[in-house]
């Protein structure tokens, strides 16, 4: 699919931004000749080594980001190719802040290629950051939850999942954070001349979001990974209070095995059979060598 938008620049009607999303190959050929460039086909865009990231070929500039997730989706390759007089965006999937702003040109145009680029870093950027703010009101729910409600192992496979949820999305948002701040370090210290006066303030106001965003990010991945090694230490815990069950009630059951496997023999003779309260006396034994164990280990608070 092809989207092209006129935009002014310096003056001139010959700007423009075409947007390709999972473009065909004659829709290619049709945006190349507008744009008066080759486009990177996906393979290209998708190659993570930093060379393949940011290049330049006379005055276009590629910016690729390998791996790219704004919202729920799955994370795909986009990239840019921009010039003085063209802006190409290639994506595979719904990017929402591209389709904010193509709505938003008719009442706020751009002033040209550089002006559109830099606006729609600033919309990525503020749409990453309500992403991680509602990240983190998941993150203290789940953390929450976790810590202050149902201790059950049911329960605790349940945010156990829900963490490795947040953790997958999380991964997702860092890739792609680290994928902008790399294109923005680069242009930081590399502005083109024909940026113009007004896009290194700019830069430097989008480097600045996007590092702030970069130290929350790593800050979300921290409280992560405190919850996901709480709610497997409170798995544990319940496991072991299982097991120390099972080892007191074996314990327990050993004394009054072997009273009752001894006095359950078959010999001819044992004294104990004809006497007439050895049947109590018995069952007292048997109760005592449990009361006993029991008495012991809740003293030494074993239980």
């Amino acid at each position: 699919m092809i989207h092209a938008y006129p935009l002014p620049a310096g003056g001139s009607p010959a700007a423009v931004w075409i947007d390709l999303c999972q473009p065909e190959a004659a829709e290619l050929v049709e945006a190349e000749r507008r744009a008066g460039f080759s486009i990177p086909d996906r393979a290209r865009i998708s190659e993570i080594e930093f060379t393949s990231r940011v290049r330049h070929v006379g005055d276009t500039l590629f910016l690729n980001l390998p791996r790219f997730e704004e919202g729920k989706g799955r994370a795909a390759p986009m990239g840019f190719a921009l010039s003085p007089t063209a802006l190409v965006t290639r994506r595979e999937q719904a990017v929402f802040a591209l389709e904010d702003i193509a709505r938003d040109l008719a009442r706020r145009p751009c002033s040209g290629s550089v002006d559109l680029f830099l606006r729609m870093l600033e919309y990525i950027v503020d749409r990453l950051a309500d992403r991680l703010e509602a990240m983190e009101a998941e993150v203290s729910e789940a953390t929450r939850a976790s810590f202050e409600g149902s201790r059950r192992d049911r329960d605790l496979k349940q945010n156990l999942m829900q963490a490795g949820d947040l953790g997958r999305r999380l991964g997702r948002l860092h890739n792609t954070l680290l994928g902008l701040l790399r294109i923005v370090t680069w242009l930081l210290e590399s502005t083109p001349a024909w940026f113009g006066p007004d896009a290194p303030r700019r830069i430097s106001l989008i480097h600045k979001d996007l590092g702030s965003l970069n130290d929350f990010d790593q800050q979300l991945g921290d409280r992560l990974d405190f919850l996901l090694n709480g709610v497997l230490g409170l798995i544990s815990t319940n496991q072991n209070e299982v097991m120390k069950v099972m080892a007191v009630a074996s314990v327990v059951g050993i004394p009054p095995t072997v009273l009752v496997g001894m006095w359950g023999m078959n010999f001819a003779y044992m004294p104990e059979l004809a006497w007439r309260p050895g049947y109590f006396v018995a069952l007292g034994l048997v109760a005592a060598s449990i009361a006993v164990p029991l008495w012991w280990f809740r003293r030494r608070g074993w239980m």
